[in-house]
């Protein structure tokens, strides 16, 4: 196995030089510098889930978003152009850098759904990025979509330790394993580092079972770095793992809320993890001790959606012997600085230029700006996860809107909160602001579950939302529960020791269960139970359909049909189909010239508190 990638990336001491016109060349030798026992600066520039952010876009920053820096007045937030102004500054400023990215450039925006992750990977190539870990959205369009466009345009190194791809059918064939490697070394100026990439398996759904049709399968993470980093160690100054490991995956949450499987490694010997998946920035980053030699390893999350560039300076004393640990070289200081991708930051010409086709394209077949509704509401926002921990109003919306469209009308729809990314601000609802609430493809799907199922799959949303604060991970229309975080539940399986303390009961179909009070019991008179031998049509998302997030229910049920539905398309025929704001009501966003709704933007719908407003469908308890 070779430690030089396709691509190239490791420095070679020697240059060829033609000669004339015979054709003949020479090389030159050039000197390396011998670094031992100096202390040398390095820049590691570091991105994660991009996520199809080429273009800047508009969302208003959450109060985590606003700490890290990305106010309000300065968007559209956003764009590799700006990336790439932000990576040539800081590379001008530090002799030795190196720019790495934790994965999922793909998925998330339109110009991935028009053009299949070319224009992600030839952006990214003309910004400079020097190395990724696959990530797991990479495969959203299968395996032998991102190997056409890893071979057609990526000028980085793709990296993935951890999985073992399959012989292609035809043995003439190339594929995934022809243009990926487990690791790479670049030589920096005569610093030598080490990067293993370490991708994700936790969110990728059948990923274990046989003959996946992604044509791989993953091997142990532990045993993994074990093995690269005895193999790398004795010859790099640093050794970085670049991940997409992480294993919760959410918005709005601080580092030390998630559980992050980077932490769980064998760190011994590594100098550096730069995490992704997680959507979550660690500034400042963690410490973690890696042996009882006085090394540590620094964990670095540097944010999610083009919204940030994270920059770590380091000093590196290069050791002279790295395959001693008592003499190996070993960062001793660092600075983290995480910087907002805003309107302050100018485009870099060469990438706009690239994109600039891909822009054109997208404006004549998707209306980005066009307002099809207006958010009227007398607070900020309609939330997606509303302060008692239970059904938001979002939610609501986005759940009614699978169980009703048409070809569905299901009896109750059920949906993972994590899949809804974004509130609805205050003001027009555009074509843009729905890619932010789903910036993914996911679609509905219908099946048919026993009542037992049912109890089962609630069972393990109110498991799961016990280890948030109690902070419901479902999102549901037509179905109504109490979702006890801690109390007496009935257990299972006696047999085990495990008692369970959290649990869905009270489990009623129907509308209006609580009376309109969101606080108080379920009325049975106003709705029917869910008797455990009966059997429901169900509305779930695509995505939980196939176990993603720990369903483990719905994946084992045989009845499911994916309609092809997306829930963004589900949710924008519901929005339309609301009541059309009156006459009266004014546009307050345009504040120079106060215009009703309807003056500015035709007869669109109107959302206030009352459509599908927090009733109590799922209403958190303690015992």
């Amino acid at each position: 196995m070779s430690a030089i990638p396709r691509h190239g990336r490791l420095a070679l001491v020697a240059t060829a030089l033609v000669a004339g016109a015979t054709g003949a060349a020479c090389t030159v030798q050039r000197d390396q510098p011998d670094l031992r026992g100096q202390d040398i600066r390095l820049t590691i520039i570091h991105t994660s889930d991009i996520h199809s952010r080429l273009f800047p876009y508009e969302f208003v920053p959450t109060r985590f978003d606003q700490d890290y820096g990305l106010l309000p007045a300065n968007g559209p937030f956003g764009g590799i152009a700006r990336i790439a102004t932000l990576v040539k500054d800081i590379r001008a400023t530090s002799g030795r850098s190196l720019w790495l990215d934790s994965g999922d450039c793909f998925q998330g925006a339109p110009v991935f759904n028009m053009f299949k992750g070319e224009a992600e990977m030839r952006a990214l190539s003309e910004a400079g990025l020097d190395g990724a870990v696959i990530g797991n959205h990479e495969f959203d369009l299968g395996s032998t979509n991102l190997f056409e466009q890893i071979d057609n345009w990526a000028q980085y190194d793709l990296l993935a330790a951890n999985y073992v791809f399959e012989d292609p059918p035809n043995p003439d064939a190339r594929s995934l394993k022809d243009v990926t490697e487990p690791y790479a070394i670049y030589d920096v100026e005569g610093l030598k580092i080490g990067v293993i990439g370490m991708a994700n398996w936790s969110s990728m759904t059948g990923i274990f079972e046989g003959g996946n049709s992604l044509g791989l399968r993953p091997l142990d993470d532990r045993q993994v770095v074990e093995q690269y980093v005895r193999l790398l160690r004795p010859s790099v100054d640093v050794l970085i793992v670049v991940s997409h490991l992480g294993l919760d995956e959410d918005e709005g949450l601080t580092a030390s809320q998630v559980t992050d499987e980077n932490e769980t490694l064998p760190l011994a010997g590594i100098d550096l993890i730069l995490g992704g998946h997680l959507h979550i920035v660690t500034n400042p980053p963690k410490i973690l001790p890696n042996d009882d030699k006085g090394h540590n390893t620094i964990l670095v999350h540097s944010g999610a959606f083009a919204k940030y560039v994270g920059r770590l300076d380091l000093v590196v004393h290069v050791g002279d012997d790295n395959s001693d640990p008592e003499r190996r070289s070993r960062i001793t200081a660092f600075a983290y600085d995480n910087i907002p991708v805003d309107s302050t930051i100018p485009d870099d010409p060469d990438v706009a230029e690239l994109l600039w086709p891909y822009s054109v394209a997208i404006n004549r077949e998707i209306n980005l700006d066009g307002v099809f509704s207006f958010v009227n509401t007398a607070s900020s926002k309609i939330i997606r996860n509303d302060l008692s921990g239970g059904d938001s109003q979002l939610g609501n919306l986005v759940a009614r809107s699978m169980q009703t469209r048409p070809g569905v009308e299901a009896e109750f729809a059920l949906t993972n909160s994590l899949g809804i990314r974004a509130d609805f601000e205050r003001g027009p609802l555009t074509v843009e602001q729905m890619f932010n609430v789903f910036p993914f493809e996911n679609s509905i799907t219908v099946m048919y579950l026993s009542g037992q199922e049912i109890q089962e799959t609630l069972d393990f949303v109110a498991r799961k939302s016990s280890e948030r604060g109690c902070r419901t991970q479902a999102q549901v229309a037509g179905i109504w529960f109490d979702m006890v975080c801690r109390g007496a539940c009935p257990d299972p399986d006696p047999t085990d020791d495990y008692v369970p303390t959290a649990c869905a009961r009270d489990v009623y179909l129907g509308e209006d269960c609580r009376g309109g009070n969101p606080d108080g019991p379920i009325d049975p008179a106003r709705c029917r139970p869910v008797v455990p031998t009966g059997l429901y049509r169900v509305a779930v998302n695509d995505y939980i359909a196939k176990g993603g997030s720990g369903f483990d229910v719905l994946k084992r049920n045989t009845s499911k049909q994916d309609t092809g539905v997306s829930l963004r398309d589900a949710l924008t025929v519901f929005l339309r189909q609301q009541q059309a704001c009156g006459p009266d009501v004014v546009d307050f966003t345009d504040t120079a010239d106060q215009q009703t709704v309807q003056q500015r933007w035709g007869s669109v719908s109107c959302l206030d508190e009352t459509v599908e407003a927090h009733d109590g469908r799922i209403r958190p308890v303690f015992e």
